[in-house]
């Protein structure tokens, strides 16, 4: 633990884009619970969140080998910075789902934003190289792993106690927020 402490205090740069990564990570568990917890309020079966995890998890199978070009071929800085703004107001528009009939546009919006997910992880993994120097690589791609981990835990629990006690469409907007602060993070590490 203190080789992680001792990188992120050394590295303001590498600290920068691990803070973007905890934020936009504990968003993401915030939108799944809000976003679970919408469907089976409007629809009332299992098997509607069923679709959820499809449209999480297609985009990224599909995207993932396009997502990688075009993390070699543009800039990967101005590319997370636009993928998590892009999110952003994906997310935010999930507050127009409020029916019953509108659950189509929540599945819609959720196949979007994994999408720019899709986007945002090669580009964030191919830019830590720039970021810290060779022999803290390792250390690095660590972190990111038991952060990724460690996310999961922590933001499964706030995400469903924000929507417990605050709604859904706190969540969402809360989720929204997390990637401005992500983009600007990221938009704080030098090119």
């Amino acid at each position: 633990m203190n080789t992680y402490v001792a990188l992120l205090q050394r590295n303001p740069h590498f600290r920068n884009l691990w803070l973007a990564r905890v934020v936009s990570n504990l968003g993401d568990w915030f939108n799944l619970l809000a976003s679970a917890t919408l469907i089976a309020s409007l629809s009332g079966a299992g098997t509607a969140i069923s679709f959820l995890f499809l449209a999480r998890f297609l985009p990224l199978f599909f995207m993932s080998p396009f997502a990688g070009v075009l993390a070699d071929r543009f800039d990967r800085r101005k590319l997370m910075i636009a993928t998590d703004l892009l999110r952003a107001v994906t997310v935010l528009s999930f507050l127009f789902v409020d029916r019953p009939e509108r659950i189509w546009l929540l599945y819609v919006l959720t196949a979007l934003q994994f999408v720019f997910s899709a986007v945002f992880t090669p580009a964030q993994q191919a830019y830590l190289p720039a970021v810290v120097d060779k022999e803290d690589l390792v250390t690095a791609n660590a972190l990111d792993s038991l952060t990724w981990s460690t996310m999961l835990a922590i933001g499964a629990l706030l995400g469903g106690l924000a929507t417990a006690f605050f709604g859904v469409q706190t969540a969402f907007v809360l989720d929204a927020l997390t990637f401005v602060v992500a983009a600007w993070f990221v938009a704080r590490v030098p090119i």
